[in-house]
This record gives structure tokens, C-alpha cells and sequence, in this order.
């Protein structure tokens, strides 16, 4: 293995993936400025051939499921061995989904079932509001004014929104919700 590269934020990540090609990307999940599945889709986007290993110390099936949805070919946990860790990366770079032992695959595999069949159901009443307002084609402010939140909070739901149903724009969303029946009038 021969690392190519090292980036501290998304944005790091994506300028070095839009330089040099990349076969594997250890992705955390948490970073500064945006989500690791965040990054992971936009990587996808720029690179589709590289598979993405997801790294975390969180265990939760559901954040697992939003990692693999958003194109990530496995995921190790940070306090694996680091042996462990190489053999993900190994994995990951022969094309074979990679969870560790740790983590139930049939707990991650439900949580994946369970959003594609009612990915609308993921989002919680603030963020169904605020989905129903994008999908209509209210902006952020008009929305934190409709709401009577801040400009930031709105921005804040929107990424979790984004992330949780992997949609990179409002016509993604509006694809979503006429598919699984929006969320109401």
C-alpha cells in the first residue's frame, strides 16, 4: 500500500481526489465542516471507482447504513486492531463490503432495508417541516422565518436531511418525495 495523500477536511479531500487518482479513502465519519457521509458521496461523485472504508468510534447500525447508502464499500471502527483496520482496507479494495466483527450485519442490513423502503420516515418533525418547505421551494430564510428558527438551524437540518436520504440538491429531494408520497399537504 502507498498512501497518496492526507487531508484534514472535505474540502482538503476533495481538492486531492480531483489531483490523484485514489483506490481507498479512509473516511471519518466526524470531521470539521461537514459529515464523513457527506464527503463520502461527494467523493463518489468525483472518483466513482474509489471505495471508501468508513472509520469511526460510533457503532450505531443506522449511521453505518447512511455511510454504506452514501457509496462507502465498508467501514472499521477506531479502536480495532490496526491490523483489522488493514485487512478493511484490503477488503474494501477487492470489492467486498467490510463490517467488523463487532458490529451486527444483520442489524446494519435492516437499517438499510428499512430506508429505502420509507426513507422519509429517517427524518425527525423539525426536519419534516423543513423538508416540506425546501421541496416547495422556500429558501433557508424564508424558511427560519417561517419557523421562527435561525438562518444556521435551517442550514444545520438541511445537511441532516441531505445526509440522511444521500439527495445533493432540491430536485433530488423532490424526486424523493413524489416517489415515496411526500410527507402531506
Amino acid at each position: 500500500m502507498e498512501v497518496v495523500g492526507q487531508a484534514g477536511n472535505a474540502t482538503e479531500a476533495l481538492d486531492l481526489a480531483r489531483r490523484v487518482e485514489i483506490d481507498v479513502a479512509v473516511v471519518d465519519i466526524l470531521m470539521p465542516g461537514t459529515s464523513g457521509i457527506s464527503l463520502t458521496s461527494e467523493l463518489y461523485e468525483v472518483q466513482p471507482n474509489c471505495r471508501v472504508l468508513g472509520l469511526s468510534v460510533i457503532d450505531e447500525p443506522g449511521l453505518i447504513a447512511d455511510m454504506l447508502r452514501a457509496h462507502a464499500w465498508g467501514y472499521a471502527m477506531k479502536t480495532q486492531p490496526i491490523g483489522e483496520i488493514v485487512e478493511a482496507i484490503e477488503a474494501v479494495l477487492a470489492g467486498v463490503r467490510y463490517l467488523p466483527p463487532s458490529i451486527s450485519r444483520s442489524a446494519v442490513d435492516a437499517e438499510l432495508v428499512e430506508s429505502i423502503a420509507r426513507p422519509l420516515e429517517r427524518l425527525t418533525k423539525r426536519e419534516r417541516e423543513i423538508f416540506e418547505l425546501l421541496i416547495r421551494g422556500f429558501s433557508n430564510d424564508e424558511i427560519a422565518t417561517r419557523l421562527v428558527i435561525a438562518r444556521r438551524t435551517v442550514e444545520t437540518h438541511r445537511q441532516r436531511i441531505t445526509n440522511k436520504l444521500s439527495a445533493h440538491s432540491i430536485a433530488q429531494l423532490q424526486r424523493i418525495a413524489a416517489r415515496h408520497g411526500g410527507l402531506g399537504a
